[in-house]
């Protein structure tokens, strides 16, 4: 599984939903998206500065640019999002042990 730090800009749609349903609600909503992919979410928070309206880190199974390109296609096309970015994460220990290895003779 690989980690990700997400950056979401709501719809217009979706922002109307989130008042229309509460925070919460869309928050659930969000989680069974990820589960129903095969990942999880560690964590979920909305933000008032910026560019971004939710910041998320979730660990989602390894999955090809194209899968992933597809699934923001549709989250479009559902109104959920105007924009995301996805930043995958890279664990320090994880990135120590590869870099010693190669620089092992």
């Amino acid at each position: 599984m690989s980690k990700y730090l997400g950056l979401i800009k709501v719809s217009a749609d979706e922002a109307s939903r989130m008042i229309r349903d509460g925070a919460r609600s869309r928050r659930d909503f969000f989680e069974l998206v990820v589960r129903e992919s095969g990942g999880t979410v560690e964590g979920y928070w909305l933000t008032n500065v910026g560019d971004w309206n939710i910041v998320c880190v979730v660990d989602m199974v390894d999955e090809t640019p194209i899968g992933g390109a597809v699934a923001a296609l549709q989250r479009r096309v559902a109104g959920l999002t105007e924009a995301e970015r996805w930043i995958e994460l890279a664990d320090v220990d994880d990135v120590a042990e590869w870099t010693s290895r190669a620089n092992s003779p």
